[in-house]
């Protein structure tokens, strides 16, 4: 079962940023965006016209499909695109 914030899994493999003279010993060519995709339903703006609880509102949005940001990033991470350091860097 996965814990934490990371949701790390046994025996993950970490990808490590190492840099050359190339990239200014950054460990990166170019850039890649994180991001959150939130779809905007019916349901989803009838729940924010009615200024419910934000935890109502994530809720619903979570059961229709949202990534947060921290998601987006290690998916990312796993895909061995960027580092964890780098996902934590830009998302705490």
């Amino acid at each position: 079962m996965e814990k934490g914030i990371l949701h790390l899994r046994p025996g993950e493999i970490f990808h490590d940023a190492p840099g050359c003279s190339w990239c200014g010993r950054t460990g990166y060519r170019g850039r890649v965006g994180i991001f959150e995709v939130l779809r905007l339903d019916d349901t989803l703006r009838s729940l924010i016209r009615q200024r419910l609880d934000i935890t109502e509102i994530q809720r619903h949005a979570r059961a229709t499909g949202m990534t947060t940001m921290l998601e987006d990033g290690l998916a990312k991470f796993r895909a061995g695109i960027t580092s964890v350091e780098e996902v934590l860097r830009v998302t705490t």
